[in-house]
């Protein structure tokens, strides 16, 4: 994704390895979420201040951005080890994401970019437990250098799971992927696995204490169901996604239009309605040079008075085309909605090999034909 096409995403907070790095305003909120937590929960030990208990809660709350920017951090630099393009980090509510440009990934490569944000984790988390065996530390410096370990050992287990769009979900759908030869049949599968994940995430926060009797922590159910519900709403984005993309191959011009017929842009309503009675089919008016200029719209072509049919231009009631929004009978899948999605038109003239118009292609069947969904 690139810097110049895309409004930034955030606020720049500078670049790591050439890597530019964001911060979402969304941040802020986790921030605080975490800063009145941490701080409610060391305030009420009373053997620490309360002001240096959210202090120390605000201190954690930075611990969990650095542990994710360098899990991000680990993500980006394997990407550019395999020529990702135009890699940024952003760092948001659910902790954090790095977003690439467009390219065509391999199930290898996929899965060695999502498994080293887990392991970049896992290497801190030991770095910590070794200076916390060897160092003499005072309590606030030891309080937060256990929490860095902490948060490294859950951010690395949590995202090691396998569904997706946890990282540790690239293994199901590199596997998927590789047996089936289509990267959009793995990560349907992988969501699936991380809605169950999403499912039990609610289930051992909230379902599992109440049922052993325990008290519910709010704020801990809190967080546990905002990451079910971003977890739910990636996976129904990438099946969604995924399914549109699989349906790509199936969509075809010919088999979207409807008949049409071309006439020139000079005639009148009285030459349409000739033509209406000697065939069926939309007809689509086109200039001296043969490119199609409008759509003979059928509602406005009844209120015209038969008296005055001779007089009234064919292009008075006619919808216009979009310059450029016409396509070949035999074009298909990606290419076609590509080509199409950069014309400002709803609809498009279809012609044969041989230049002639023989169809009208509606901009809603394409949708329904991307999203499976043409009956």
């Amino acid at each position: 994704m690139s810097e110049s096409s895309e409004q930034a995403p955030g606020i720049k907070l500078g670049r790591i390895g050439g890597v530019p790095v964001y911060l979402s305003s969304s941040w802020f909120i986790i921030t605080a979420v975490i800063t009145i937590s941490v701080g409610l929960q060391l305030s009420r030990s009373q053997w620490i201040p309360a002001l240096n208990a959210y202090l120390m809660g605000f201190a954690c709350a930075v611990v969990i951005a650095l542990a994710v920017l360098i899990h991000e951090v680990a993500h980006a630099m394997t990407a550019r080890a395999f020529k990702w393009p135009d890699a940024h980090i952003v760092l948001t509510l659910m902790g954090g994401h790095t977003q690439f440009g467009s390219f065509k990934a391999k199930p290898g490569a996929s899965l060695w970019v999502a498994l080293s944000g887990p392991v970049s984790n896992f290497v801190l988390a030991g770095t910590g437990w070794l200076v916390l065996e060897n160092l003499e530390l005072n309590v606030y410096a030891k309080l937060l250098l256990d929490f860095f370990v902490y948060a490294n050992l859950l951010l690395g287990a949590f995202n090691a799971l396998p569904g997706l769009p946890l990282d540790g979900g690239r293994l199901v759908e590199s596997i998927v992927w590789k047996a089936t030869g289509s990267q959009f049949k793995g990560t349907i599968a992988s969501s699936w696995v991380g809605r169950v994940i999403a499912i039990g995430v609610v289930f051992f926060f909230v379902v599992y204490p109440y049922l052993r009797g325990q008290e519910v922590q709010i704020i801990t159910a809190v967080v546990g169901l905002m990451v079910a519900i971003f977890m739910w709403q990636a996976t129904t984005s990438l099946i969604a996604h995924s399914k549109m993309m699989l349906n790509l191959p199936t969509v075809i011009a010919s088999d979207l239009m409807s008949p049409a017929s071309a006439m020139v842009s000079q005639a009148m309503v009285s030459d349409v309605l000739t033509r209406q009675n000697q065939r069926e089919g939309s007809i689509i008016l086109v200039d001296a040079k043969g490119m199609p200029v409008g759509v003979v719209d059928i509602q406005a072509l009844s209120r015209v008075d038969p008296a005055n049919a001779t007089t009234v231009p064919a292009l008075a009631v006619s919808r216009a085309l979009g310059q450029g929004a016409i396509v070949s009978e035999e074009s298909d899948g990606r290419a076609l909605i590509d080509y199409l999605a950069s014309v400002d038109s709803a609809e498009y003239a279809v012609i044969n090999a041989q230049g002639q118009v023989v169809g009208l292609l509606h901009q809603r069947d394409i949708v329904k034909a991307v999203t499976g969904r043409r009956k």
